[in-house]
């Protein structure tokens, strides 16, 4: 499926690509354009907009009991991505980024240094996007191996050597959740 957002991305623009790519379209292809070319975009192709800054679309910032959501929100709704806890966690950082809440949630500040650097790194946002996702995957899988450590705290404590815990962890980080 095509989806289609505004250009010059941001921390939503690269964090909602990545959770479809990741957990709603693995073929997804996305494309980004000036914010006045969507709507025709969108009645063209039949694409799914996303992040479009307040024209109306389904995928896009809202309120949700009295709080300020982001588009990565209302993805994980939509799509039902709200039982992952781990995924929840990065929804969590990426809201008080994209909100203007940073100061809440101190590991957002990593989500705002990466999308501010890295477009002055490349030439497109599609390249912003290649760069960025993987930071978004060591985010979910950090907290994903939190939720481990958390879970198996008396397990893990038991074990002696760091390569031990980190072959116990990543154990786990492989099995079916």
């Amino acid at each position: 499926m095509i989806w289609v957002t505004r250009d010059y991305v941001h921390i939503d623009r690269v964090a909602s690509p990545w959770l479809i790519k990741r957990f709603v379209d693995k073929r997804a292809q996305f494309v980004f354009l000036p914010r006045d070319e969507i709507t025709d975009f969108v009645a063209n192709t039949g694409a799914i907009p996303f992040d479009t800054a307040g024209t109306g679309v389904e995928l896009d910032h809202h309120v949700c009991n009295g709080e300020k959501h982001c588009t990565f929100d209302a993805i994980a709704e939509k799509y039902k991505l709200t039982s992952d806890e781990a995924l929840q966690r990065v929804r969590k950082l990426v809201r008080a980024a994209d909100t203007g809440k940073i100061e809440e949630e101190p590991l957002a500040w990593a989500l705002e240094i990466v999308a501010v650097g890295t477009p002055f790194l490349v030439d497109s946002d599609h390249e912003a996007c290649e760069k960025e996702f993987p930071v978004y995957d060591a985010v979910y899988t950090y907290f994903k191996q939190q939720i481990i450590r958390e879970k198996y705290a008396e397990e893990i404590k038991k074990i002696k050597t760091r390569p031990e815990k980190h072959a116990f962890i990543k154990q786990k980080l492989n099995e079916p959740q």
